[in-house]
């Protein structure tokens, strides 16, 4: 017995020596880079930035890759296996894989510069039966299930990078736009426009679709502009320099810079206008113009591009410069091969949703959660959505397919794991006497009364306090509904914008110009943030009372909006309050 005794105490002290040494359990991988094997120096550099910021990151080099065929190149689908490791089985919450290497333009892989994609079996878009091509992808790579439905588990997103020196200026971007000071391209974002021509009744539906998105569903803190490469459209723009002007647009900053119509591998749409028989085309943006992007401080808006074959990526196409531009937009979405309207819709909504509205924390949460909105449908307004998609595809089965394969068409030029950029100053705003209570959407005010406001900030914006209560960067000022004009629009002489008289040329482009600005300036009213008084709250919050908001203005539907900024640019908030202003109340007496 006591033998017996002896031996378990031993057993038992052995034991706790050998916990005693075990090290601390690791964090599992959330973040796998996978690089050619020329990058490997600069994927190290990722990774170690990455874990700077909270991640777990590992590089996976492409000769490190166990494989069948060890003779020969590996194949995605050993990368998919590879991947598949690491990620576990079912797949860790916010997994994500960056490939860092360009993709192959044939068959031949070369592993020192390029990472493989898969080519489906799934049919592009192309209107034309006989023209369909295979969807090649990076989807496929995060389909890590065993039902293969093409929905994947984990974002996906790549680099293009055939040099340490476009890999390493890639990474700088992202350490630039993730160190960026605050202001107001955070509440930005930037839109531009080709025409459909896919016919009057779909165009007319795309146009409205648009329309009702950015009213009803965008938040109205979010200043937005718009370029539309139609002449006849008030936010037209000079047609001999509308690539200039986008890119004069985007260089100010934003968040989101976003394209909706036709385009190929290399180039956008033209801006087309009919004189006197005659069709003028001016390009909207092509790969030559990429060197114009000049957006300085980091300030890089995601890009979205809506169009057909602007992401073929096995060949030398538009989004892969774009997202090499060293002062480029931070990434791009974009389709690999020819996409359809009802799905591109679908997307669009589901992205600008996913980062303005719900502000995911990547961009890779962002793409693969709008992605699976494709599939799910979980959108309010998809019901809605789906009955007017009748009118071009009557088949649900037909629509749910076509969602499937742009599963797979569009893929993303950037890092998953990009840590996007918002406000981060919690700003409430609203009128009474309770700062914080629920206002009515919108609030109904008497035209020609003063407006009692307040304005919550979480943390306070540079405030002092006593009789001198001031801040720093507070910004008040009332605008039309997006979709209102505030300002009459000139008519436009538009045989002579093609006229070999200089003068009259020059004058029908300044009359265009002039009407693209009067369109997207909404203001009608600005106020001075004079304060009546100021307080702390629980949580450092602060909220002012400002009293001479005096509501000069016609009846009809307005957007009151704040945005306010700390003294050195380190923080920002912005809010909206929705108001319509009600003819005064007649004078006692009056018209009787």
């Amino acid at each position: 017995m006591r033998r017996t005794l002896l031996a378990l105490a031993a057993f038992c002290a052995a034991f706790s020596f050998v916990n005693a040494q075990d090290p601390a359990p690791q964090p599992a991988v959330d973040y796998l880079i996978v690089c050619a094997d020329d990058l490997k120096g600069i994927a190290a550099q990722w990774a170690e930035w990455r874990s700077r910021n909270g991640r777990t990151p590992r590089v996976l080099a492409l000769s490190e890759l166990e494989r069948e065929n060890k003779d020969a190149p590996p194949t995605v689908t050993d990368l998919k296996l590879a991947v598949q490791k690491v990620a576990g089985d079912p797949p860790r919450e916010g997994f994500q894989v960056l490939l860092l290497g360009d993709a192959p333009a044939g068959e031949t892989l070369d592993p020192r510069r390029e990472v493989p994609w898969a080519l489906t079996t799934r049919l592009d878009c192309n209107p034309d039966p006989k023209h369909r091509e295979r969807v090649p992808t990076d989807n496929f790579l995060g389909d890590l299930t065993a039902d293969d439905d093409g929905k994947a588990e984990i974002a996906v997103g790549r680099v293009p990078a055939r040099t340490a020196e476009d890999a390493l200026t890639a990474l700088e971007k992202v350490k630039a736009y993730e160190a960026a000071p605050a202001g107001p391209w955070l509440r930005k974002l930037t839109f531009f426009a080709g025409e459909g021509r896919f016919g009057p009744q779909v165009d007319s539906m795309l146009e409205g679709l648009f329309t009702s998105f950015v009213e009803g569903t965008l938040d109205p803190c979010y200043d937005v502009r718009m370029t539309y490469a139609n002449i006849n459209s008030s936010y037209a723009y000079t047609p001999s320099r509308f690539s200039a002007k986008v890119l004069e647009e985007a260089n100010e900053g934003a968040l989101m810079l976003v394209y909706m119509g036709h385009g190929s591998n290399d180039r956008l749409d033209n801006m087309t206008v009919q004189v006197d028989g005659k069709r003028l085309n001016y390009p909207i943006l092509t790969s030559q113009d990429v060197a114009g992007f000049k957006i300085g401080q980091g300030r890089l808006p995601v890009m979205l591009i809506v169009a057909c074959a602007t992401g073929a990526m096995d060949d030398e196409c538009l989004a892969e410069k774009i997202c090499l531009a060293p002062q480029g937009p931070i990434a791009v979405v974009a389709s690999s091969r020819d996409s359809h309207p009802y799905s591109n819709t679908l997307l669009q909504k589901a992205l600008i949703t996913e980062i303005a509205g719900n502000r995911r924390a990547t961009l890779g949460e962002a793409f693969l959660r709008a992605k699976h909105e494709l599939v799910l449908g979980a959108d309010p307004d998809r019901a809605k959505l789906e009955m007017m998609a009748t009118l071009i595809m009557p088949k649900k089965a037909e629509r749910l397919e076509l969602n499937r394969t742009h599963l797979s068409l569009y893929n993303l030029l950037g890092d998953p794991g990009l840590r996007l950029r918002y406000p981060d100053v919690t700003a409430q705003l609203g009128s009474g006497s309770k700062a914080g209570a629920a206002q009515p959407a919108p609030l109904q005010v008497q035209a020609g009364t003063e407006l009692d406001l307040w304005a919550r900030l979480t943390p306070a914006l540079g405030v002092e306090f006593g009789d001198q209560a001031k801040v720093s960067g507070l910004d008040l000022q009332m605008e039309v509904k997006r979709t209102t004009l505030a300002r009459p629009i000139k008519p436009v002489p538009k045989a002579d914008l093609a006229s070999r008289d200089a003068e009259k040329r020059t004058a029908a482009e300044a009359v265009v110009a002039e009407n693209h600005a009067s369109s997207n300036d909404k203001r009608v009213d600005w106020f001075k943030a004079e304060l009546t008084g100021a307080h702390k709250e629980e949580g450092s919050s602060v909220v002012f009372w400002h009293t001479k908001v005096d509501l000069g203005v016609a009846p009809g539907e307005y957007v009151l909006k704040l945005f306010a900024l700390s003294p050195g640019g380190e923080r920002c908030g912005f809010a909206a309050l929705r108001i319509t202003v009600t003819p005064p109340e007649e004078a006692e007496g009056e018209n009787k």
